[in-house]
């Protein structure tokens, strides 16, 4: 028979203190399988993990790898269109006349787009969408 005191050794069982964490709450690959490992490492060889359950955690698995590749690609997708519309917003841009929140008046020459953001080249600075204020023909 086993002895109790082992059992909650385990460090599956051990109350610990909550902390409060500062990273997110999400659960990547890593940690589900150090999860998985973990709870094949302590289980209990008398009365083991049922086949259908592993599989299943398995499969649990395979789809939080899909799911977080889709999360990739669509945080691509979106980095990639959301610069192409500014640069197409910019390009509608050159060779007008805007005016600036400093009622000062530029020719654009032409837009870039530097970290994140559409910066708009007018000759002698550049300037960024907030600090423009209306658009001449």
């Amino acid at each position: 028979m086993t002895d109790v005191t082992t059992i909650f050794d385990n460090p599956l069982y051990t109350l610990q203190q909550k902390t409060t964490g500062t990273g997110n709450n999400q659960i990547d690959k890593e940690a589900f399988l150090k999860l998985l490992t973990a709870q094949l490492k302590y289980q209990d060889p008398l009365n083991p993990m049922d086949n259908t359950e592993f599989v299943g955690q398995l499969a649990m698995f395979s789809a939080l790898e899909q799911i977080i590749n889709i999360g990739d690609t669509l945080n691509s997708f979106v980095s990639t269109k959301t610069k192409e519309d500014a640069m197409l917003l910019g390009a509608t841009l050159i060779g007008k006349t805007i005016t600036t929140t400093s009622s000062e008046e530029f020719t654009v020459k032409g837009v870039s787009y530097e970290d994140g953001k559409l910066k708009i080249d007018v000759g002698s600075k550049t300037l960024s969408l907030d600090e423009i204020n209306g658009i001449k023909a």
